[in-house]
């Protein structure tokens, strides 16, 4: 299992979004949209049961992203 934290997400990211643009990769066991602090900035920590290179191919290809206006980044976190 893999966690990886997703920032610079759409204010009205939503779990199925997630979920829909992720499942095609790998298998997502969970999703958490973080609103806490700054809601205008919202922070995505999913789950995935996927090894180490494939979070590392989905962290470097997503990692600095312009979406929507947004710089998205994303890093695995160990656990």
């Amino acid at each position: 299992m893999k966690k990886i934290l997703f920032s610079g997400v759409a204010v009205d990211v939503d779990e199925k979004r997630v979920r829909e643009q992720l499942e095609p990769v790998g298998p997502v066991v969970e999703v958490n949209i973080i609103r806490d602090g700054d809601p205008n900035r919202p922070v995505v920590l999913v789950t995935m049961d996927i090894d180490d290179d494939l979070a590392f191919r989905i962290t470097s290809r997503v990692s600095h992203y312009w979406h929507d206006g947004n710089l998205i980044t994303a890093r695995v976190l160990p656990h």
